[in-house]
């Protein structure tokens, strides 16, 4: 039997999922078991004749059309393996990633959740940056809301899933972030700093065509003020006013990821907790999160355009001289 289950959910997948696939089956770790879910694609048929391509070096199921997060659950429900990892069509993993991790797992057996750093990389498939997180455990909402958690570079005990009551069908484009706050309410992950999975950002991207990301993104917000006291995500926020400033930090999160709607019931949330004029959240209740936005990038630019005109236009002595006086 396999120790790791990697599951590819895809849904109109042709354009990189060979190479996803091919990742998978090249890992060195032979304890490893490849499961492609097919999304119910309207592609003609070009993503099944891939997977089926492969022939019994995956195991492959097709399904209805129901968003990533039903897909993952039918993976997850197949699977043989301990360990469940997820790995996106247009994603890959480097050779390594497997036994890195389930040698960290075998070193630290009251670890559950182990992820890793990783690279960027383009269509073409060529590296175009490295993202290298700070945290090395992820114990507390704050530390989720705040890092980036990317799910291709997870494993995961396939019982902690369940524990959390798996994927939220009724969420189709942010389920991975509402997974992990719901995974650390009982078990923190662990992040190595080996980088191990590669993450293509392209404009074909789910997050760039689904239609209902913007309104998954404000009905996200509202189940975690639902769900979580301030101190889920900040122990410490006992007090009228700190609560009020974590509050204010889910705002500002909301407004980072442009859900307005989340924006402004986490405002609502940090105004009802301290109802002062010294409130962070006042501005923002007053003007509206868009406007605080707005009037950021203003600051900023007015900021900034200086100083890239100096470069320009000032010799680089100068600017060295000008920084020596500074200092």
């Amino acid at each position: 039997m396999p120790r790791v289950s990697i599951i590819i959910p895809v849904y109109n997948g042709a354009n990189y999922m060979r190479e996803a696939i091919d990742s998978a089956l090249a890992q060195t770790s032979s304890d490893v078991e490849v499961i492609v879910v097919n999304d119910g694609s309207r592609d003609t048929g070009a993503t099944a004749e891939i997977a089926r391509s492969y022939g019994d070096r995956i195991r492959y199921i097709e399904k209805e059309n129901g968003g990533v997060s039903s897909a993952l659950n039918r993976g997850i429900g197949e699977m043989r393996g301990r360990w469940f990892c997820w790995l996106s069509h247009d994603d890959r993993h480097l050779p390594g990633k497997v036994a890195a991790q389930l040698a960290y797992l075998d070193r630290n057996p009251e670890a559950r959740i182990v992820g890793c750093n990783f690279q960027m990389i383009d269509e073409r498939g060529n590296v175009t940056g490295e993202y290298r997180e700070q945290l090395t455990i992820v114990r507390t909402g704050r530390e989720v809301m705040s890092s980036w958690v990317n799910g291709c570079a997870l494993m995961i005990d396939r019982a902690v899933l369940i524990d959390a009551g798996l994927f939220n069908e009724s969420n189709r484009t942010t389920q991975d972030l509402e997974m992990w706050l719901r995974l650390v309410e009982r078990n923190p992950i662990y992040l190595i700093p080996d980088v191990l999975a590669q993450f293509r950002r392209h404009p074909e991207a789910g997050s760039q065509t689904e239609t209902r990301y913007q309104r998954d993104k404000d009905e996200l917000f509202g189940r975690i003020l639902e769900r979580y006291d301030a101190t889920y995500f900040d122990p410490a926020a006992t007090a009228p006013r700190l609560r009020a400033d974590l509050y204010w930090f889910l705002a500002v999160n909301a407004m980072s990821r442009q859900s307005w709607g989340g924006a402004s019931m986490a405002i609502a949330r940090a105004w009802r907790e301290w109802p002062s004029p010294r409130n962070p959240a006042f501005k923002a209740r007053v003007l509206g999160p868009r406007m605080i936005v707005r009037w950021w990038a203003l600051l900023r630019f007015f900021i900034q355009t200086p100083r890239r005109i100096a470069r320009r236009v000032l010799p680089e002595a100068v600017i060295n001289r000008l920084r020596r006086r500074k200092e």
